[in-house]
This record gives C-alpha cells, sequence and structure tokens, in this order.
C-alpha cells in the first residue's frame, strides 16, 4: 500500500483473516496519530460518513480497518454517491454557541490548524484559516512580505464576500480524490480528515479545486442540500485559498501563482 506525505502506510492482514491498515509516522514528521485518532472517532461518532474504524492508537502507531475498494468504473454513479455522503455529513451542525472550529486543534496533513472556537464565521476564516497559513508561507519564505500584504487586503474585504454566520457544518477538511475510496460505483469511505465546523462551501470549493470527480457531483449534492447563489461565481474561489495557501506552504510553485491568480481576481 502506498504512503501518503506524512506518513508510512502498511496494509496488514491478520492471523484471523481479516485486514487492517498500519500507519507510522515517518521520521521528518511530526506524530499526528492521536489527532487522525480522534478525527476519525469523531466523524463516526457524529455522522454516518464511512470512515475506518480506530482499532487501536498509541504514540507513532495508527491501526485502522480496511475499507475494500477497487476505483471508478462509472464515474457519474460514483460523484452522485460521493455527493450523497457529503451532503449528509454537511446536514450534521454544531450547536455550540461558538460553532465555528472545533473542541481541539486539528491537522491538515502534517499541518496544523487552529479551531479556537467562535461564534462569527469571517473572522474564524479569516483569522485561523487564510491568515495563519498564510503568516506560516511567510515565516518559511514560501511567499514574501508584498505578497502576505496582498493576502491581508484581501483579509479585510472579506465582510463583503462570505456570510458571517453559515449553518456551521462538519467538515471532512480534506477532499481530495486521494482520500474518497471509490469502489466502482460508490464511495465505499473517506480517509485523511482535518475536521472542524464550518462554511459546507469549504468542503465544496476543496472539491472543486482537486476532488478529481465528475461535474455530476455538484447538481446531485445540490439536490440534497441546496448550493447558495454566489458560490460558483465568488466564493468559490475564495475558500480554494486555504487548500492553496496549504500546498504553497508544502510545496510552493506553482501554488504561489494561483493564490496569486485569486487575488487577482479580487482586485488585491
Amino acid at each position: 500500500m502506498r504512503g501518503g506525505d506524512i506518513a508510512d502506510v502498511s496494509c496488514l492482514t491478520l492471523g484471523d483473516g481479516r485486514k487492517v491498515v498500519a500507519k507510522r509516522p515517518r521520521a521528518d514528521q511530526g506524530d499526528t496519530t492521536k489527532i487522525e485518532a480522534m478525527m476519525l472517532k469523531h466523524l463516526r461518532a457524529a455522522s454516518d460518513l464511512p470512515v475506518p474504524e480506530v482499532l487501536f492508537q498509541e504514540a507513532g502507531i495508527l491501526v485502522i480497518s480496511h475499507i475494500e475498494h477497487q476505483g471508478i468504473t462509472n464515474a457519474r454513479a460514483a460523484a452522485e454517491d460521493v455527493a450523497k455522503h457529503v451532503a449528509a455529513l454537511h446536514r450534521v451542525t454544531s450547536g455550540d454557541k461558538k460553532p465555528y472550529g472545533f473542541k481541539a486543534d486539528t491537522v491538515i496533513g502534517p499541518l496544523p490548524q487552529k479551531n479556537t472556537p467562535s461564534a462569527d464565521w469571517i473572522s474564524f476564516f479569516r483569522d485561523q484559516r487564510l491568515l495563519a497559513m498564510a503568516r506560516s508561507c511567510l515565516n518559511t519564505s514560501r511567499i514574501d512580505g508584498a505578497f502576505m500584504t496582498r493576502v491581508e487586503a484581501l483579509a479585510a474585504k472579506l465582510p463583503d464576500l462570505i456570510p458571517r454566520d453559515p449553518g456551521a457544518s462538519l467538515l471532512h477538511g480534506d477532499l481530495w480524490a486521494g482520500n474518497m475510496l471509490i469502489d466502482g460505483d460508490h464511495a465505499a469511505g473517506f480517509i485523511d480528515p482535518a475536521i472542524s465546523y464550518g462554511h459546507r462551501e469549504m468542503d465544496l470549493a476543496f472539491i472543486q479545486l482537486m476532488g478529481g470527480l465528475d461535474p455530476a457531483f455538484f447538481d446531485a449534492y445540490h439536490a440534497h442540500v441546496a448550493i447558495d447563489a454566489g458560490f460558483h461565481e465568488e466564493r468559490c474561489a475564495l475558500y480554494q485559498l486555504w487548500p492553496l495557501l496549504v500546498h504553497v506552504r508544502l510545496f510552493g510553485g506553482g501554488y504561489v501563482h494561483q493564490v496569486g491568480s485569486v487575488l487577482d481576481r479580487f482586485g488585491v
């Protein structure tokens, strides 16, 4: 089994014939196994999203159930099934007075993801997503001060661009094709979450950017949960800044240009 960016991943067959997946953090990465286990347990407890069961976790090792999947054979049907699962996930909402964020900080890949609860979506997205990751990029010389100033200028415009109090949906947080386990015409499971509660359009923007799904996904999702006007035209690009900045922080290169194109689009 191929590993991801931050862990060595092995598929093991136990004596009773069961298959399990063992994940061990790589030497050059931090140990996120405890956080991943917590996120998977929360998804299983709070939603019906098919995710692996946590079988064992201690420092340096996470063992989860194996989800059988053979890849896509019917792209449209698979996209529609993913839409059904994602829409159901987004119906799970936070009932807290400060609904945006989570009870603990999490991670996206190897990077920290701050989740201090907030009653205001604009300030949460601005401070704990957009500016936090941009500052991490600046501090690691992925972007320069002038580029950071442009990000800050866009952050100042957010009250005119995104809603202050949309529903606080449970988000997977890292919805790209590699984290969707497709078995023929349906989604068998979802892995490697980066959960929090926030505007559900964050997940949709992630899928639009790099989900690798048939375009039927969006019509199918809309049939389950209406996509508000303005998402495709404007907010999708804004919310894509989060995964793009994550990729700038991890890989640099052409992702900086992609962020710059979004900043150009909004006149900063």
